[in-house]
Formats: structure tokens, C-alpha cells, sequence
């Protein structure tokens, strides 16, 4: 799993256009926006992953909430981002992931807001400068 995380003053994302792997999303879910402090996680599952899904879930959660602890952002936007890695995992793995990451954040009491996944969008952000405005992690089994 990659993840970069993004602590933002603000995150605006549109879905745009289909592709083959988007998943279903009402005209309403199309938008997303999330403003004042809000921490960005660009999520991309590997095919290293699926070997231990358990596994890289629950150290992504760590991860996040580290950085949470740090920033303390009021909100998360998770974002779907295959663009972290040349070794991509399975779409409907991915999407799993994806889905439970945004499930367990929630329950644990955060403001969550998860993008369309599988969607050709645009999105604008502005990060803030800080030491740990900018984090990326690589997490493995």
C-alpha cells in the first residue's frame, strides 16, 4: 500500500468521467469538498497487499492516525490514487480496501469523506507548510 498524506486548508474533487472500474454514484456524490483543516490521504493498493489485507489495512489506519494525532485535522478525505504505484492490485481488491479503510476511520469517530472511486476527476487543495504537512508511507506486510 502507498498512501501520501496531505494536511490541506481545503480539498475540492469533482468525478468527471467513468471509466471502466468506477463504481455507481448518485449526481449528488459526484462533488466533494471539505474545508478549514482537513487531511488528504491518497490511497493506492498494491498486489502485495491482497496477499494480507487484514494486515495492510490495520498499518494504514496506524499510519493515518498518527498523522492525525499530529495535525489534528477536523476531517479525512480518502482518495483513491493509482498513480503511487506501477504495481497495481486487483480494481475490486482496491475498491475493498478502499471501502474499509473509509469504514473503520468512521467508526472510530472521524469526519470521514471518501472520494468516487475508479473515477477520472479534477480536484484542487491547498496544503498547508508545516513538518508534517507532507508524509508519504509505504506499507507492507
Amino acid at each position: 500500500m502507498q498512501i501520501l498524506m496531505l494536511h490541506c486548508d481545503y480539498f475540492r474533487c469533482e468525478a468527471v468521467e467513468k471509466t471502466r472500474i468506477s463504481e455507481d454514484i448518485s449526481i449528488d456524490r459526484r462533488r466533494c469538498e471539505a474545508g478549514e483543516s482537513v487531511l488528504v490521504v491518497f490511497v493506492c493498493s498494491e498486489r502485495d497487499d491482497e496477499k494480507s489485507p487484514e494486515v495492510i489495512v490495520e498499518k494504514t489506519v496506524n499510519e493515518i492516525e498518527d498523522i492525525v494525532g499530529r495535525v489534528k485535522p477536523k476531517s479525512i478525505v480518502l482518495h483513491s490514487f493509482a498513480h503511487l504505484s506501477s504495481s497495481l492490485a486487483n480494481p475490486g481488491f482496491a475498491k475493498k480496501i478502499y471501502d474499509k479503510l473509509y469504514s473503520i476511520l468512521s467508526l472510530k469517530g472521524y469526519q470521514v469523506f471518501k472520494t468516487p472511486f475508479g473515477w477520472r476527476d479534477s480536484f484542487e487543495l491547498k496544503v498547508k507548510s508545516h513538518p508534517v504537512s507532507k508524509v508519504s508511507r509505504k506499507i507492507t506486510i
